[in-house]
């Protein structure tokens, strides 16, 4: 009979897990889920900044097109209080229609890059009629803006291409 107790004791003590197992297995999740939800929230952020980049990158992209199919010049101009102040808002004009205003995703921002020379780029890209090239201040070199976001510090840089203006989409500056 006091086997047959033990026996019974034995196999109930087997049968769950113990209260300093199941914190450890709760503080693992924790710290797991932690951490995953921190990388997701950066993805998120960084992804509306690239949202904002193909936004604006599109929109160059059209001008260009514009100014190709309707043979009249097409500009895209950032709307800034002055040429280094990063903003959401930026305009475009296609041909010889009015301007329109629009604006980049909440928490994001564009502003002509300044290279570590000092030399500022133009907040203005202008595709001249018929092949849509680069035309006015920005002729020779192109254009690059630096778009951001005010939550984190991950950027992109739009870059037209010398007197083609081709648009390319980069992380960095160079």
């Amino acid at each position: 009979m006091t086997a047959d107790i033990r026996k019974f004791s034995l196999v109930r003590h087997k049968a769950g897990f113990t209260l300093i197992e199941l914190l450890v297995v709760l503080t693992v999740i924790a710290i797991i889920s932690g951490v995953l939800i921190a990388l997701s929230i950066r993805n998120y952020q960084d992804a509306r900044v690239r949202d904002g980049a193909v936004q604006l990158s599109g929109e160059l992209r059209q001008a260009r097109a514009s100014a190709q199919r309707i043979s009249q010049d097409s500009t895209v101009e950032l709307i800034s209080s002055s040429v280094t102040t990063p903003d959401a808002r930026y305009r475009v004009q296609l041909g010889s229609g009015g301007w329109t205003n629009k604006t980049l995703p909440t928490n994001i921002q564009v502003v002509a890059y300044t290279p570590v020379s000092g030399t500022q780029f133009t907040n203005k890209a202008v595709y001249t009629a018929p092949y849509g090239e680069m035309g006015g201040t920005s002729a020779v070199t192109g254009v690059i803006w630096e778009v951001s976001s005010t939550v984190t510090s991950r950027k992109w840089y739009l870059k037209t291409v010398g007197v083609t203006g081709k648009v390319m989409l980069s992380a960095a500056a160079n």
